[in-house]
């Protein structure tokens, strides 16, 4: 592997270990299912989020597990941080700022401009933080599209909370698909020479 492949892939490597977003992914699964109008109510939906919240919890233990013995750690610089700041930043601008604004937005209108909004916020903060992949653009820029056709109406005040579903489900392919990127880019016995690097970003 070639000493720049290898230094640019270490660099990024904190942001492609998609695994991690695989809890997050039930998150919003569970999030959006317990903002239905017809959701279950009482004991049963705490239920629903105590069980979610413990599965995912414990999916997170076994990650981080998993990337310290197979991957090791790598410290970003202050440049990285910087830009991870930025990425985060311009996802919160996009997401809460720009679906209220749209023009196509309308509380019971045909289209879920929340569902668009949240795959252009999440396309900056991968173009800011690593650079857009191919499987970025596809997953998200599909999403971007199914947001904008008219096919949403009639779902009323569940429009955005249903959409939550269909996201969770792709936050969770990306990340895998980020995590193969990852594993493609260098393999766990490379990865772990990268315990403790500083690398620059």
């Amino acid at each position: 592997m070639q000493r720049r492949h290898l230094e640019s892939t270490a660099a990024n490597y904190p942001y492609l270990q998609g695994l991690w977003i695989i809890p997050l992914g039930i998150g919003m699964i569970v999030a959006g299912v317990s903002n239905l109008e017809n959701a279950p109510s009482g004991v049963l939906m705490l239920g629903i989020i105590v069980a979610a919240l413990a599965f995912a919890g414990g999916l997170s233990l076994v990650i981080g597990r998993y990337y310290r013995q197979h991957y090791g750690s790598v410290t970003p610089t202050r440049d990285r941080y910087v830009r991870q700041f930025i990425a985060l930043g311009a996802w919160i601008a996009i997401l809460f700022i720009g679906a209220n604004q749209f023009l196509l937005w309308s509380p019971d209108g045909p289209r879920c401009i929340y569902a668009s909004a949240f795959a252009l916020a999440t396309l900056a903060y991968y173009a800011i933080l690593v650079g857009l992949r191919l499987h970025h653009v596809v997953l998200w820029g599909a999403v971007f599209v199914a947001g904008l056709l008219p096919i949403w109406g009639g779902l009323g005040a569940d429009r955005d909370a249903l959409a939550m579903v269909p996201l969770g489900l792709v936050l969770m392919a990306s990340g895998v698909l980020d995590q193969r990127l990852l594993a493609r880019s260098f393999g766990p016995s490379t990865g772990a020479r990268l315990e403790e690097a500083r690398v620059d970003g």
